[in-house]
């Protein structure tokens, strides 16, 4: 017994070691990690994510001898590929995360954006969604193209806030303040309470950032043109694919274009608004600090402008996107996540913070958690591909009924029906309706405050 009390003693102290020199670790040489990959040449393999049909492939001539350790909580790491036409190609390798999912949804973005391309109206306001490769190399690893010049809207606002001494989560600070016992307020007194915060914070820091970090009005002018346009493509396409999970740290901002990147889909089918844990009621991120972004016309101008033409187009071209979305929830390798639904929302990141917590570490524990998550589905829940279906070659029956209702909910959505069975709307009303439940106070006040809905 005293031996095994020694082993531990040594093996915990190596690990406290360990553990205290991993955040000093901002590099990895592969010289040490994977000297055979360093030695490597001139690949048979394609760049990743650089295939283009009836092109030149672009191969891999070597691989980047220093990685870079990005200090976030699963601590990627920025992988450089120089490519046989000279150019380097620059990747986020992850780790603990399930990328098939986001893999399916660039290519429905692919998709969307030769529709918004062959229509003249969206074509000539080049309405499109910013997409980025993502390349699955396991159940619980892949790469993701590196999209440059850009900061996640949870970034920039803090280190806006820092600048201008302003506290990071200070109306949460403020709704606390007030009501200590939030969580077991009953609706009105909850939306009382997010109104006080909202009435007494600006919530202008977007705007502000938009503004001082253009050289000049015109620059200004087309930034806050390409926000405005961008963020309501991807409200339009994010609500028909049913996509929650819309946190600060899940939206990217373009700083030379002012264009909004979304990134994480591991929540798609509006599996975050049938969670048991603070479900969703709003359909996309439409919060005050992204309205005021917008300036003098707010919602009623460029943005719903926008929103409108796009769901027209989607309309339009329900047939083939209905055809990618079927192949997408009867994908073999991906329904698995449909039977894991009611589990993973039970175990899921919402769980809500104390109010000590600062934004930073919502976020930072948020994403954590969803990484511990997916990869526990993928190691230890995910059925074989095999499995998921019977002699006949059918889906289960209980994949099947929910892949079945996921589809009927997407139809509905495309043709109108989603807030009236009977009678569909037209457009103009859908869209319409959509906005006002996705900037409903009471709608907002019940989002988890990871969630940042006063933002």
């Amino acid at each position: 017994m005293g031996d095994l009390n020694q082993a531990w003693d040594l093996y915990y102290h190596v690990f406290r070691r360990i553990t205290r020199q991993l955040p000093q670790l901002t590099s990895l040489e592969l010289h040490f990690v994977s000297p055979k990959l360093l030695t490597c040449r001139d690949f048979e393999l394609a760049v990743p994510g650089s295939y283009v049909p009836n092109q030149p492939v672009v191969r891999i001539a070597y691989i980047n001898s220093s990685l870079t350790v990005i200090t976030s909580k699963q601590r990627p790491r920025k992988l450089g590929i120089r490519g046989s036409n000279g150019k380097e190609y620059v990747f986020l390798l992850k780790g603990h995360e399930d990328l098939r999912q986001d893999e399916r949804v660039m290519q429905l973005f692919g998709l969307v954006n030769s529709l918004l391309m062959s229509d003249p109206d969206t074509s000539r306001r080049n309405l499109t969604i910013q997409r980025y490769a993502v390349v699955p190399l396991s159940t619980n690893s892949g790469l993701i193209g590196w999209v440059p010049h850009c900061d996640t809207l949870h970034t920039l606002i803090k280190d806006y806030r820092e600048k201008k001494k302003i506290l990071l989560n200070i109306e949460h600070r403020i709704m606390t303040r007030m009501a200590p016992d939030y969580d077991h307020l009953t609706l009105m007194q909850k939306v009382e309470v997010f109104e006080h915060a909202l009435r007494n914070s600006h919530g202008d820091d977007l705007a502000r950032l938009l503004w001082l970090k253009s050289p000049s009005s015109e620059v200004w002018f087309d930034r806050r043109t390409n926000y405005t346009r961008s963020l309501a493509v991807m409200s339009m396409v994010g609500y028909i694919l049913g996509l929650g999970d819309r946190h600060p740290s899940n939206l990217m901002l373009d700083r030379l274009s002012g264009k909004i990147l979304h990134i994480d889909f591991g929540d798609c089918f509006e599996v975050a608004m049938n969670r048991d844990k603070f479900p969703e009621k709003i359909p996309f991120r439409l919060t005050r600090m992204l309205v005021n972004a917008m300036e003098v016309t707010g919602i009623n101008g460029t943005y719903t402008r926008t929103c409108e033409s796009v769901m027209k187009v989607l309309h339009r071209n329900k047939d083939s996107l209905m055809a990618v979305l079927e192949a997408f929830v009867y994908d073999p390798l991906l329904n698995w996540r449909l039977m894991e639904t009611n589990h993973a929302s039970s175990k899921c990141k919402r769980a809500q913070p104390s109010a000590s917590h600062s934004q930073e570490q919502i976020s930072s524990e948020l994403n954590d958690s969803v990484s511990a998550m997916l990869h526990n589905s993928a190691t230890n829940k995910m059925p074989a591909a095999s499995s998921l279906e019977n002699i006949d070659g059918s889906l289960p029956e209980t994949t099947n009924k929910k892949a079945v209702a996921i589809i009927t909910r997407v139809l509905e959505k495309l043709t109108g029906r989603d807030f009236n069975h009977d009678e569909p709307v037209d457009v103009p009303r859908q869209v319409e309706l959509l906005i006002q439940q996705a900037t409903s106070n009471e709608n907002l006040c019940q989002c988890y405050i990871g969630w940042c809905p006063f933002w």
